[in-house]
């Protein structure tokens, strides 16, 4: 019996490791939180965000965006853009990354949801990445983990 509840435990703690990459995106104040999305603009798709305030006090901010792409200029080539962030003030917050057309009506190929809650000392932990509304057939590992320096 004690075996089966250790095995019990050791899958739930490696489910709540895994929720947001490695279960340690956690980064101090004055660090920056990023993500890095493969991207292919000559698609016509591009990522858009959006940030839900939980508790209407807490902010993660957009520091900067960079834009990654070969220096080669072919046409169609793909690269990254990689988001930068800060917290400001404690709470929950919900970032949402969606890949679509913003013209031609908005068509969506797929989206993700980063759960995040900053703390007094404004670290950012992730606590969740899910796939978002739209039923994506990319594998949630597709997506980037924030990385935190």
């Amino acid at each position: 019996m004690k075996k089966n509840i250790t095995i019990v435990l050791l899958l739930i703690i490696g489910l709540l490791m895994s929720a947001c990459g490695t279960g340690s995106a956690k980064y101090g104040k004055g660090q920056e939180m990023s993500l890095d999305f493969e991207t292919n603009p000559s698609t016509g798709y591009d990522w858009i965000f959006e940030t839900i305030d939980e508790e209407k006090n807490a902010f993660i901010y957009l520091v900067n965006q960079e834009n990654n792409f070969p220096e080669n200029n072919l046409v169609g080539t793909g690269g990254h853009r990689i988001y930068y962030f800060r917290a400001t003030t404690p709470g929950k917050q919900v970032l949402t990354f969606t890949y679509k057309r913003p013209w031609e009506g908005g068509e969506v190929a797929y989206d993700v949801v980063y759960e995040l809650v900053v703390d007094k000392d404004l670290n950012i932990t992730c606590t969740n990445k899910k796939k978002g509304k739209i039923k994506s057939d990319k594998e949630l590992s597709f997506f980037p983990d924030p990385v935190f320096s």
